[in-house]
């Protein structure tokens, strides 16, 4: 696969990995069919099923090449957000078991609401068992990101502030699963007043050399979220020039989605 994920534990803040991209191109493919509409496509492959090449109209084809070569440096930040939460999301997906299901990755970069979320049912009774929040931050500082955003995020999650936003993913996601009715009022019900909640922060972080001492000292503080350890998790993608790499990566994601046919 074009993205290895190595099991890299900070302790005692949080159990995480670390991400290794091994295949550029393979893994630019399956960020630009996420980015045509067909992440279904790429669920797809990572399971072992290739589809036929897919077609997409000139005009989303000239999109595209727009959003992927900014010419401003919020434009930039905006780009390098976006693929890199496709990125995540394909790592979810990669470790994603039987009785889980993710939502799919946003389209835009997005500043504000939940980044992904993963429900975790138990197969026995089509339960809700655990809420998975998601973090991304595609970021030069990821320390000063975590403390400041990351954490503050989480912390709203934990105190019920963001509850309507989670029951709303949550809820979409069951449905996907075939629940309903009383099914779904039982889930909610759960979440919101059992609260099983789960958390994972992925950032990237530069060298590209980034030891377990780094990972503990970048995620400091994780240990102050009101919840237990092994559902706190931090995720690092370590690139020695984080702007350069997500340059010449979009490029090769332009470079895919160019040849698909219009």
């Amino acid at each position: 696969m074009p993205l290895t994920l190595k099991q890299m534990p900070a302790l005692p803040q949080c159990e995480g990995e670390q991400w290794t991209v091994n295949g550029p191109d393979a893994l630019a493919h399956l960020v630009a069919l996420v980015l045509i509409g067909q992440a279904f496509h790429a669920a797809l492959i990572l399971e072992g099923t290739q589809l036929g090449a897919p077609k997409i109209t000139t005009n989303l084809k000239a999109t595209l090449e727009k959003d992927l070569h900014p010419m401003t440096d919020k434009g930039i930040e905006h780009r390098d957000g976006l693929l890199f939460e496709i990125i995540c999301w394909v790592a979810a997906r990669k470790g994603m078991t039987g009785d889980e299901k993710i939502d799919n990755s946003h389209l835009k970069s997005t500043n504000q609401g939940t980044d992904g979320v993963k429900v975790t049912l138990d197969p026995a009774t089509n339960t809700l068992t655990r809420a998975t929040v998601y973090e991304y931050k595609c970021t030069i500082h990821a320390r000063q990101k975590f403390q400041s955003q990351v954490l503050k995020s989480f912390r709203e999650y934990v105190s019920g502030k963001r509850d309507n936003q989670l029951a709303q993913a949550v809820i979409a996601l069951l449905e996907n699963y075939g629940l309903a009715g009383a099914q779904l009022k039982t889930a909610y019900d759960t979440l919101i007043q059992s609260r099983p909640l789960a958390f994972e922060a992925s950032l990237t972080v530069s060298p590209s050399v980034f030891s377990t001492e780094r990972c503990v000292a970048l995620f400091k503080d994780y240990d102050s979220l009101s919840v237990a350890a092994d559902v706190r998790r931090g995720n690092t993608l370590p690139l020695d020039n984080v702007r350069v790499w997500f340059g010449e990566f979009a490029g090769r994601v332009w470079a895919q989605i160019a040849k698909f046919d219009v």
